[in-house]
């Protein structure tokens, strides 16, 4: 592990970095605010929109692929860490238009909920958003990565290009896009290897490798581990041999995602890791090759080079693409990015002008401000002393909670939902802008919804306010199709959980059975649907938080607890929720 750097405050080192990036690259633009690369000639009323994004330090992924049949903006978190809501929200607002938006993200878990509340807010403000998780692992297979699916690699690259050059073709529509997106990415299929992980710049040093002489096949690009060690360190020939073997063998029930046979057209890509010298890489890319034509397999496309890094990582990953003739027309098109060959230099840009955007740029479009109305209306009295309720009874249970997840957790669930819930009873005792909503259900969601995200950390947090963002999206269209303002019915409250459910099946592989909300969320909406009465769906949210106790976890962190520990109380998040059922009901 290499712990040596010429910057070791990594505090302004992404900021700094981007602004560089935009210094040596006349065709972007960068906006210091939210930490995004944008390409300032995409129209997004002409073509859809692709934006992508993660933590900092896969460069050139994602903010180098910006550019002229590529992405049309990418914003970056912290290293290794996912960009915030807020900057995904006002960078769609940057460059989105009626076109629509599609989000292509790899498939972790911060980027997943973030670009989908992103997505859900985008939506309620009028934008046609579709989100594209790649997962193009093949290391971890199906029985340890279980519901969460396969890890992004550098396969997203490959994607990314394909879904930039239809999109600039002008005539696919967002579904389109989409669709030709999920082909690719089932089509996908990556490994990689490294000698050792990576040091964060600014971080403490964890520990060097006790054996040097040894490699790690699959590890993450996030030092996350991989399938297994070699040990000692084989001749790179063998260590291909070993890597292909889990790409290419189609009887690995638990790694074969992809079956190629040896008439198909095969794209490759070597992808450099960060830390291999680039004379060792070229030769480790031509071993692949020979290794791959021993096989029989004949690549039809190669491409090698630093495509999606873990910051100096020493290492690399060998990417497979079965590819249709449309797959390969768009992966020869031209494309203007750092990050993918080479990027011609535009005419008439200069030092001052090119290297981010301009002061006097109209920051209004900086922000998604949905400022839209209903003809659905609320009781506001009868609203608020239900949220009052259920505030009043999550602050009660704060402690009782955190018991609970103190066994199976980090011990704050309970204190996370009560901070989430005085901030709710502070919005609608001291704050004008919540009375003067006159009882437009949207609006109120709306502020929910922010509440939630801006007081409401981790996972749940997430997942909770792309529940009431997607709830006001689907009432917003629900209320579009009357001719006069009227209350809210029975009817379509349950319509609109039913969508909202979806928008959050769609962003967590969670569902009941996974000790997780979704064993009280699930039951409830689904009585409900069912024509039951409120008692009754409560009665079955409530059944499904007792089943928790002694169920096994599939997701989170209670996933690495004790498996005794399961058997002694039941999930922490599914007691709260079944808590603020009982507060918003009055039951």
């Amino acid at each position: 592990m290499t712990t040596k750097h010429f910057i070791n405050d990594g505090t302004t080192l992404v900021q700094d970095a981007l602004h560089g990036l935009a210094l040596s690259n006349p065709a972007v633009r960068y906006d210091e605010d939210i930490k995004a690369i944008i390409n300032p000639l995409h129209d997004g009323d002409k073509s859809v929109t692709i934006i992508s994004g993660g933590g900092a330090g896969h460069e050139p992924s994602f903010v180098g692929l910006v550019g002229d049949g590529l992405l049309s903006a990418a914003v970056s978190g912290s290293i290794f860490a996912s960009p915030s809501v807020h900057q995904i929200q006002s960078t769609i607002a940057r460059v989105g238009g009626s076109a629509g938006i599609l989000l292509v993200i790899m498939n972790y878990t911060g980027d997943v909920l973030h670009f989908h509340l992103a997505a859900e807010k985008a939506r309620l403000a009028g934008f046609d958003t579709a989100v594209l998780v790649v997962g193009d692992d093949v290391a971890v297979g199906r029985r340890k990565s279980g519901k969460v699916g396969r890890r992004g690699l550098a396969g997203t690259v490959l994607v990314e290009k394909v879904l930039g050059a239809l999109a600039k073709q002008g005539n696919m529509t967002l579904k389109g896009l989409h669709q030709a997106g999920e082909d690719a990415v089932n089509n996908l299929a990556t490994i990689g290897a490294a000698l050792d992980h990576v040091h964060i710049v600014g971080k403490p040093i964890a520990g060097l490798s006790e054996n040097v002489d040894q490699v790690e096949v699959g590890m993450g690009i996030h030092n996350e581990p991989g399938c297994y060690v070699i040990k000692p360190q084989p001749a790179i020939s063998e260590l291909i041999s070993q890597m292909l073997d889990k790409l290419l063998d189609a009887n690995d029930a638990d790694r074969a995602y992809i079956s190629i046979s040896k008439d198909d057209n095969i794209c490759l890509m070597v992808n450099n890791l960060g830390g291999v010298s680039n004379i060792e890489f070229s030769a480790i890319a031509k071993i692949v090759v020979q290794q791959l034509e021993l096989r029989d397999y004949k690549p039809v496309r190669i491409f090698s080079g630093g495509f999606m890094t873990s910051l100096d990582g020493k290492g690399f990953s060998i990417t497979l693409l079965k590819a249709s003739s449309q797959v390969l027309q768009a992966l020869d098109a031209p494309a203007s990015a750092p990050g993918w060959k080479v990027m011609p230099t535009l005419p008439g840009n200069d030092f001052q002008t090119r290297n981010r955007l301009p002061a006097n740029l109209d920051t209004s479009k900086a922000e998604i401000s949905t400022r839209l109305t209903s003809q659905l209306k609320v009781n506001e009295k009868e609203l608020t002393a239900s949220l009052k309720r259920a505030c009043d009874g999550l602050i009660t249970a704060e402690t009782e909670i955190d018991r609970l997840d103190s066994a199976v957790g980090d011990g704050d669930c309970g204190s996370t939902l009560a901070r989430t819930a005085r901030a709710i009873l502070q919005e609608i005792f001291n704050n004008d802008e919540y009375t003067s909503k006159n009882g437009d259900v949207i609006g109120y969601l709306e502020t929910l919804g922010l509440v939630v995200e801006n007081n409401m950390d981790g996972t749940s947090g997430a997942l909770f306010a792309i529940f009431l963002n997607a709830l006001a999206a689907s009432l917003l269209e629900i209320g579009n199709k009357l001719k006069e303002e009227r209350i809210v019915d029975r009817e379509e409250w349950v319509e609109a959980s039913v969508d909202a459910l979806h928008a959050v099946r769609q962003a967590t592989p969670a569902r009941v059975g996974d000790r997780t909300i979704m064993d009280a969320l699930e039951p409830f909406i689904s009585s409900l649907q069912q024509g039951k009465s409120i008692a009754v769906a409560l009665d079955a949210a409530r059944k499904g938080r007792d089943s928790t106790k002694g169920m096994s976890a599939s997701l989170g962190r209670a996933v690495y607890v004790p498996e005794a520990e399961w058997f002694k109380v039941p999930d922490p998040g599914a007691v709260g929720l079944v808590c603020l059922l009982e507060g918003l009901l009055n039951l």
